[in-house]
């Protein structure tokens, strides 16, 4: 299946507003298209112009477009030049390209990425997260009151399947509350991934507890039940297995182990929304399952997150600390030392709206990485994430690649160059500084973050864009 976006037969609405249109419908469909634009045309099709996101922001700041509410106050900012560019098929750099018959009128439109700058993630951003968030807005509650918080935490711990959802300010903090919330402190030991996210041990520290730092899997690039068994002492309070750039753990298996020795799981799925081990969703397996809802994650609120968990006692103290150990029967009365762990009505509000998309997201990226397998297919030195085990069932969130280690720099530049965005693979703990102290011999873990490369993963990613990653490793590497 093609990924871009091709000249239409019959007129995709979308790209098109008439020049009477309300700019909040306009807003919708730049946001529901992907490009942030539209072109503009008169009752007989004609086209007249174009607009972007980008106008109506500065429109609306300096109030231009709340006293016209259509699109006049474009159209007459636009001088003759302007005017006169727009009506061309060949419009400079824009990725919008108009297909005109001989009278003028819009027959069609091609997206042309050939030139247009790629990030590695981007939100995608539509109409009903611009409602929700209106909704939100205008009804005042803007804070952590306010019904889309509970709405949202219920959607998404349905979604996950457990039977408590809380929701928190960030992934990181989602973490540090979930070991808090099962006693992990001082003289504790919690087991983590040296290939990782600083977020992950970072949770450890503040609890004052002692990161043990295990190697990586090097099919599955996460902890293995092998690998924690180990690592385990008497002193091991929690593990925390990471599901890697959507790859799962063997989760299955450490809860199991874990369970048989009294050690606590928290699951860190912040990479991983819809993954699943032996059937199940990742975030079912835990005692508390902790996800981020940063911006490039599969599902975002900008940034968020929520622990998860099937325990009602655990879900009570998580709720109490999540709001500075405030009785919720008893105002002002606080329990214990808590934290300033809310989530905002206006961020909750992106969320539950962004769950209507999640499986067309998890659909998109899995192309995505399929069509940059076959692009990439054939180049020297280029490997693909290995083969899971049957009992696996990975998504994408970024797609991945590794090559040879002396030259991912040169990759890395070349595509900076092309304008395309590209990441590495995060940096193994035991080589960053602040965790000198906890780092430990882990090749595997070594090998992976010197070769690894995150490519760009959104649904601007087209045909065209695959073409120019493909060029450059091509380059660098033929």
């Amino acid at each position: 299946m093609s990924l871009a976006v091709q000249r239409e037969a019959a007129l995709d609405p979308s790209f098109v507003c008439n020049r009477s249109e309300s700019v909040l419908s306009v807003i919708e469909k730049c946001l529901d298209n992907g490009l942030g634009r539209c072109l503009i045309v008169e009752d007989d099709n004609r086209l007249i112009g174009r607009i972007s996101l980008d106008d109506i922001r500065h429109a609306l700041i300096d109030g231009t477009a709340i006293i016209d509410s259509t699109l006049g106050w474009h159209l007459r900012d636009a001088g003759p030049t302007d005017a006169a560019r727009h009506l061309r098929n060949d419009t400079e750099d824009d990725i919008l390209k108009p297909i005109l018959d001989a009278r003028g009128r819009l027959t069609g439109v091609v997206t042309d990425r050939s030139m247009a700058p790629v990030q590695v993630a981007k939100p995608h951003l539509t109409h009903r997260e611009f409602r929700s968030v209106l909704d939100a807005f205008i009804s005042c509650w803007i804070s952590s009151k306010g019904p889309y918080v509970s709405k949202f935490e219920d959607e998404f711990r349905k979604f996950i399947g457990v039977e408590h959802g809380i929701a928190v300010s960030n992934g990181t903090v989602a973490l540090h509350l979930a070991l808090v919330a099962l006693g992990v402190g001082p003289g504790d030991e919690v087991i983590v991934p040296d290939l990782t996210f600083a977020a992950t041990i970072n949770a450890v520290l503040y609890c004052g507890a002692t990161p043990v730092i295990v190697d990586v899997d090097p099919t599955t690039w996460c902890l293995t039940r092998k690998l924690v068994e180990g690592a385990c002492t008497s002193r091991t309070k929690a593990i925390i297995p990471v599901h890697l750039y959507g790859r799962p753990a063997e989760i299955g298996p450490i809860t199991r182990f874990a369970k048989s020795r009294g050690i606590a799981v928290i699951e860190d799925c912040a990479e991983a929304h819809g993954a699943r081990y032996a059937g199940r969703p990742v975030g079912q397996f835990g005692d508390i399952n902790c996800f981020s809802f940063y911006a490039n994650k599969i599902v975002t609120t900008g940034e968020g997150g929520m622990c998860l968990t099937d325990s009602d006692e655990l879900a009570s103290t998580l709720r109490l600390l999540r709001d500075h150990g405030m009785s919720p029967d008893r105002s002002y009365w606080h329990e214990r030392v808590g934290y300033n762990y809310r989530i905002t009505n206006l961020q909750a509000a992106i969320g539950e709206s962004q769950l209507w998309q999640i499986e067309t997201t998890l659909r998109r990226n899995a192309s995505i990485a399929a069509h940059y397998r076959e692009a990439l297919r054939g180049i020297p030195g280029i490997r693909f994430p290995p083969t899971l085990p049957d009992e696996c069932d990975p998504v994408v969130w970024l797609a991945c690649v590794q090559v040879p280690a002396d030259k991912r720099l040169p990759i890395m530049h070349a595509a900076y160059q092309a304008g395309i965005e590209m990441r590495p693979f995060f940096h193994p703990l035991s080589a960053l500084p602040p965790y000198s102290k906890y780092a430990r011999a882990c090749p595997v873990s070594d090998e992976l973050a010197a070769t690894g490369i995150n490519l760009p993963t959104s649904n601007a990613v087209d045909d065209q864009v695959v073409a120019r990653v493909a060029r450059v490793f091509h380059e660098v590497l033929s």
